[in-house]
């Protein structure tokens, strides 16, 4: 199952493949996800672009 990240992008991630994940307030809100092959992605919280780091969190913890 595929999670999508970003709309605007298409982003999606399969949670089964995800290594770690946190949510970093450096000066903005983003979350970093850093895949089992090394590879880290950073969403940035935009809530007027569909984008809420929060939620994508709980999202993907659900989905493991």
């Amino acid at each position: 199952m595929m999670i999508l990240l970003n709309p605007a992008t298409g982003l999606a991630v399969n949670p089964t493949e995800i290594s770690t994940m946190m949510i970093e307030r450096n000066p903005m809100l983003r979350l970093v996800i850093t895949m089992k092959g090394g590879f880290e992605l950073q969403i940035r919280s935009c809530p007027s672009e569909g984008v809420n780091v929060e939620q994508l969190h709980k999202k993907l913890l659900e989905a493991v």
